[in-house]
């Protein structure tokens, strides 16, 4: 997809509700050459890829494909204004932009009494759905119409009211604004780094959680502040690995949530992102009953069809339930599993292409795993590879670097006698050049580098012992047990001194 063509991917976007109701508000609000903009809509949505010259010589007989930038700037400026008006209906924001824009014009027209009634509907609107951003364009509106009014039916006291009410109004604003930069500093930092991987780290995730507004949760003025508290602090205990922590934090904002279910149908992606997050801790603090309940709320949301409307939605949806259920298969139950990862397979196919490119990665990550513990290394292979082929800057150094590792492994397992030389001087010389942050990859180094020397087989059976003794005396470190959280090394190798199937160790619950 050519990332460059905004009205293709516009197009690609919306869903089947979206297109048609486009093709009606554009026969209605097009004069004359409305079947011109709806077939230049149709042969793009037709295209798998943007061809700009197939459509060139499609419409060459039409005028408009003469200024055929022209034309499709015309159209995208028509896409946007059919889904301001499809969406109104369900955005209580549209609702309070319309009503505000009602505002200015009976305000222009000196009809007051009528601007005044629609100021309050609209604050109650604000207040009920805590959207504290319009209040101050709705309290200049205030003013606007006491000035007009000459102060008529008011007091003294009405005036210092209204200004004590912005004073409060803009200082929960920027309340709100300083968690959202404390939040947004961990998760730019997760995104980019993953878990914590050495002590540098650490200490600057610890000096944010210093931050005064992380002392108190009683300094969150407002409910969006309170989100962002629960958001940062969960983020800092899942990235640290303090899972008690983070199953607190991440409990108490989805309880945050589901106390006020109608803003939660304000922005239901926050809603399955959240239980996303707590997904991520139900497992590891073994609350399986709690796990099994939310991916079953998952699944239902999946089917219902107010959210169909949504393709965001669904694509998060479909994410977050297959994400979970291969992590859910990744402890030994992995042949139960591969029916997850050949569904989740299927819906890669429909979603891939308007997936965010972690969503994509993950998803691949944790299908290696089920498909490698089931023993089924060359499809393995194949989910590490679609890791492997993007860019390193591009998706999160942790999980590139350890699917180079597991890469090698799995080449391993599949027995591929030609591949396995070239795989092992590929991941010594990617693992040689990085910076080192667990010793696993300078253990790796010294073992690979002995590998090139054809040992015999009971040297290498030696070399996989030591490499196990040497990974489990690493258990004892906070930092370095880090990484078995990304595979479980020390029981592969124990698979293969004692030659007993990975499967059957990782079902007796590892080493």
């Amino acid at each position: 997809m050519k990332r460059n063509d905004s009205l293709f991917r516009l197009i690609k976007s919306l869903s089947k509700s979206e297109k048609r109701f486009f093709k009606i508000y554009s026969s209605r609000h097009v004069i004359g050459e409305q079947n011109n903009y709806i077939q230049l809509f149709d042969a793009i949505d037709k295209q798998k890829s943007y061809r700009e010259d197939l459509i060139l010589k499609k419409f060459a007989k039409k005028k408009f494909a003469r200024r055929i930038s022209v034309a499709k700037s015309y159209l995208y400026e028509l896409i946007l204004k059919s889904m301001n008006v499809y969406h109104a209906q369900n955005s209580v924001e549209a609702q309070l932009r319309e009503l505000l824009g009602n505002i200015a014009f009976l305000f222009e027209k000196n009809i007051f009494d009528q601007t005044s009634k629609l100021l309050t509907k609209a604050q109650k609107l604000v207040i009920e759905y805590e959207l504290l951003s319009f209040l101050p364009a709705i309290i200049r509106w205030q003013k606007k119409l006491l000035e007009a009014q000459f102060y008529a039916d008011n007091s003294e006291a009405d005036l210092f009211q209204l200004h004590e009410e912005e004073k409060t109004i803009l200082h929960k604003l920027l309340n709100t604004n300083d968690y959202w930069l404390l939040y947004s500093r961990f998760y730019y930092h997760h995104t980019h780094q993953g878990i914590v991987g050495n002590r540098a780290d650490l200490e600057l995730f610890t000096q944010i959680t210093n931050a005064p507004l992380l002392q108190d949760e009683s300094q969150a003025l407002s409910y969006h502040s309170q989100l962002l508290l629960y958001k940062t602090y969960s983020t800092y205990y899942f990235i640290t690995r303090d899972f008690p922590n983070c199953y607190t934090y991440s409990k108490k904002l989805v309880n945050l949530l589901e106390s006020r279910p109608e803003l939660l149908k304000l922005d239901s992606m926050l809603y399955v992102n959240s239980v996303n997050n707590l997904l991520n801790m139900a497992g590891p603090m073994g609350k399986s009953d709690e796990r099994t309940d939310y991916l079953d709320r998952l699944q239902t949301m999946m089917e219902d069809k107010s959210f169909k409307k949504s393709e965001a939605l669904n694509i998060k949806l479909f994410q977050a339930y297959y994400y979970h259920s291969l992590i859910h298969h990744n402890s030994g139950n992995f042949t139960e599993g591969m029916p997850y990862v050949r569904a989740m397979e299927e819906g890669l196919g429909i979603y891939k292409e308007r997936m965010d490119t972690m969503g994509v990665v993950m998803l691949c990550f944790y299908a290696f795993h089920v498909s490698f513990g089931a023993e089924e290394y060359e499809y393995a292979h194949q989910w590490l590879q679609q890791i492997l082929t993007h860019d390193d800057s591009n998706i999160r150094q942790d999980i590139y670097n350890f699917s180079k590792i597991l890469n090698l492994i799995t080449v391993y397992e599949m027995g591929d006698t030609q591949l396995l030389p070239a795989t092992i001087k590929s991941t010594y010389a990617f693992l040689y050049k990085k910076e080192k942050q667990y010793q696993l990859e300078t253990l790796m180094l010294k073992f690979l580098k002995k590998l090139t020397q054809n040992p015999s087989s009971q040297q290498l059976k030696t070399l996989l012992l030591n490499a196990r003794n040497d990974l489990q005396a690493l258990q004892n470190d906070n930092m370095e047990r880090r990484v078995f959280a990304y595979f479980d090394f020390i029981a592969w190798l124990h698979s293969k001194v004692t030659q007993k199937s990975f499967k059957q160790i990782m079902l007796e619950g590892g080493i």
